[in-house]
């Protein structure tokens, strides 16, 4: 039990007590109580230096997280890996039992605006990409490739499937070839969701940005070094794959010319 050191500290403690009249009072103190020494121990672990100079009272007056907790979800936020700042703010009157874990990939299928949320360097690979060419092909129909052709100039035709497409060797000549043309098979991960990423990966589709159902993670170690860590990767996977994307748009006409003469030569040298 902690020590009772004056009377705000007493009173603290008291406000830690609940009265447990059923079973399910009782499991939710325990999680409450449970949810609070994970966050304030791996608060120590992670953050040795801040918690020494936090001032932040240790315990809240109900259910909710206590301010050094909400520090400790900032500091993740701001050090380790992104929390969404609505998730955050939401923290303020909701405990988060679990880390959430959103969507950072690009998941157009998701966004309401469909393809049009896209840039332009995005939609141009869109017909060399599996999700991409099926929504042309299959959602959008004849208007799809009507308007892929009359946006930028080129027939499905001209561009081989990617079911006929050999990924292993379009990764391997993306290998030898320079920055960053070297970066289409990530591009094409990222608008496939296959990326094996699980920031990059998720499609979560709903009507609001509360009622998605975000991948979650527990309260450990264990768990915070591997979102740390894939989240670092996902990183450098995106940028890469900006820096495509910007270089497309550079000189649109041109560029994904190069672009296509790689991805059809995966056919010539099957």
């Amino acid at each position: 039990m902690a020590a009772i050191w004056n009377a705000k500290s007493a009173l603290q403690i008291l406000q830690q007590c609940q009265p447990i009249i059923d079973f399910k009072s009782a499991t939710d103190y325990l999680w409450t109580k449970l949810n609070t020494y994970q966050l304030l121990s791996l608060y120590q672990e992670l953050f040795p230096l801040e918690w020494e100079k936090s001032q932040s009272e240790l315990y809240s007056e109900g259910e909710n997280h206590s301010p050094k907790e909400l520090e400790f979800i900032s500091l993740v936020n701001e050090h380790l890996f992104p929390i969404d700042d609505m998730i955050i703010e939401s923290a303020y009157e909701e405990r988060l039992y679990q880390i959430p874990v959103s969507p950072k990939g690009v998941d157009w299928q998701d966004h309401e605006e469909g393809i049009d949320a896209l840039r332009s360097g995005w939609q141009i690979l869109l017909p060399l990409s599996q999700s991409g060419r099926w929504w042309l092909e299959s959602v959008a129909g004849d208007e799809g490739e009507s308007w892929y052709e009359g946006t930028f100039g080129y027939s499905f035709q001209d561009i081989a499937h990617p079911e006929k497409a050999n990924f292993k060797l379009l990764k391997k000549l993306a290998r030898r070839t320079a920055p960053p043309i070297s970066a289409l098979p990530t591009a094409l991960a990222l608008l496939d969701l296959g990326t094996d990423n699980i920031w990059l990966d998720q499609s979560v589709c709903s009507e609001t940005y509360w009622s998605r159902n975000f991948e979650t993670r527990p309260w450990t170690i264990e768990a915070i070094n591997s979102l740390a860590s894939e989240w670092n990767k996902a990183i450098q996977l995106l940028d890469k794959a900006y820096e495509l994307i910007n270089w497309i748009e550079s000189d649109q006409n041109i560029n994904f010319s190069h672009i296509l003469a790689l991805w059809n030569l995966t056919l010539q040298l099957k």
